[in-house]
């Protein structure tokens, strides 16, 4: 059996501090509430970056917390300039988009027509699928070595590719979803094919320069880059530096830096004619079966509709949560890769939509976690390794920090830092045989290899 108790101050006080009463939407003292939600969590060390909610285009809520750079006490500003991630994706299906509308391709065009060394088992792999990651195509970022070794070396969009291209579909093209990085990488190049210039060159005369993002572009960590923040990770109970990633890496699945002020701009200007046509929204908000459209999660949350991004990169955790039929938008921006990111942007929302507390949180009987503990197999590559503490697993994948999930039930955990879920799956007997980890949209099964109990 377990007991139920309050939550209070579980990880350094997250749960407690939601709002205590509901308001009508965006009511007296919205920013107040906000900043007393993410000012303790900021004091703690749980969050350092910037954050801006917008409501009709009008930022209601703007300010930055912690340091840009830490070895010289710099702090972060709203100017601050970050790695954004995968939000990358929703410019590089813009650009997509634009040159569908210019006739240099269509969404139903096979990627063999941009990248002639496709395998034949890609044949009915099209510009469609990889937008919204039906193409079967295994994922550069789940191979056993990426971040021991790959993500280190520079190198070239088709030596990219180049890295999963022998393997086999995990589906038939378009029968279902996998969070797929490489098809991202093959959609950059096929800009570059239908343009005839690179792909950052392309976003930047295209997209960029005509909406005036100034500080907005494709990240070089061997630029100059004013206001430009550092990343860090945070080990063995210390701050150290983000490990390094080559520019080259993440390309058009995730390489931009961005500014709040930017990002709403881009904002305001995607959901107007100046950036796609109005057919082309429509293509790009469609559901294709997924949960995912052209560049965008789309789902719903506190019983409305929810067009939302994330990134996550060496260093660096984003969210950009946009609630269209409110007129809403959610940025936060954070140079942490334990920062609560998109927990923090939904009870913010939480906090305008005036949507009280969740329920207190469980906690288990110390055997049934021990029972957890142990290693087991990502499906596509990768470890995780669950030890439990005290009163929550820690969970570790190979390369990465450890990072705790607290309890929901007798079979699932939470982590408010990287905001994912870990479903164990189990013998009548209680026995663990495998578990399911839920993170980005995405649902990734893992089998037990081994465990021995561990506190």
């Amino acid at each position: 059996m377990h007991s139920v108790r309050l939550a209070a101050f579980l990880l350094l006080g997250w749960a407690s501090l939601l709002t205590q009463t509901a308001h009508a939407a965006g009511g007296a003292g919205f920013a107040e509430k906000t900043e007393a939600l993410v000012r303790p969590l900021a004091a703690d060390g749980l969050f350092s970056g910037a954050i801006l909610v917008a409501h009709r285009g009008e930022p209601v809520f703007r300010r930055a917390y912690g340091l840009a750079n830490r070895e010289w006490d710099v702090p972060n500003t709203p100017q601050t300039r970050f790695r954004v991630g995968s939000i990358t994706k929703q410019f590089t299906a813009a650009a997509i988009l634009k040159l569908a509308e210019a006739g240099k391709l269509s969404l139903d065009d096979p990627i063999g027509r941009f990248y002639p060394r496709a395998p034949a088992a890609w044949e009915h792999v099209t510009i469609r699928t990889l937008l919204n990651h039906s193409s079967g195509i295994p994922s550069y970022t789940n191979l056993p070595d990426y971040y021991a070794r790959i993500q280190r070396l520079e190198m070239s969009p088709q030596a990219i590719v180049a890295l999963t291209a022998d393997k086999p579909l995990l589906f038939e093209p378009g029968c279902g979803f996998d969070y797929n990085n490489t098809g991202y990488i093959l959609l950059g190049l096929a800009i570059e094919s239908a343009a005839g210039l690179p792909y950052e060159r392309y976003l930047r005369d295209a997209i960029f320069a005509p909406l005036g993002l100034a500080d907005t572009g494709y990240d070089d960590a061997t630029a100059i880059l004013p206001r430009r923040a550092s990343g860090y990770r945070h080990a063995n109970g210390r701050w150290r530096n983000a490990n390094p990633i080559a520019s080259s890496i993440p390309y058009a699945a995730g390489a931009h830096y961005s500014t709040l002020d930017d990002l709403l701009a881009w904002d305001r200007a995607l959901f107007s004619d100046r950036v796609i046509s109005a057919a082309s929204r429509r293509a790009m908000f469609t559901d294709y079966g997924f949960g995912y459209g052209l560049g965008w999660f789309l789902g719903s949350t506190h019983g409305r509709r929810l067009w939302s991004h994330g990134g996550n990169i060496n260093g660096f955790l984003t969210i950009k949560d946009n609630y269209p039929d409110d007129d809403l938008v959610v940025l936060v921006l954070a140079n942490t890769e334990t920062a609560p990111v998109q927990t923090l942007a939904r009870e913010i929302a939480a906090l305008w939509f005036g949507i009280p507390e969740p329920q207190p949180e469980i906690v288990l009987e110390p055997e049934i976690m021990d029972r957890y503990a142990g290693r087991y197999r990502l499906e596509g590559g990768g470890m995780l390794t669950l030890v439990r503490e005290g009163d929550h697993l820690l969970v570790a994948v190979a390369g990465q920090s450890a990072v705790p999930f607290v309890p929901e039930g007798d079979r699932t955990f939470l982590s408010r830092q990287r905001d994912a879920r870990i479903t164990m799956d189990t013998e009548p007997d209680g026995r663990p045989t495998g578990l399911i980890l839920s993170e980005d949209g995405t649902d990734r099964l893992a089998e037990r290899i081994e465990g021995e109990a561990q506190h």
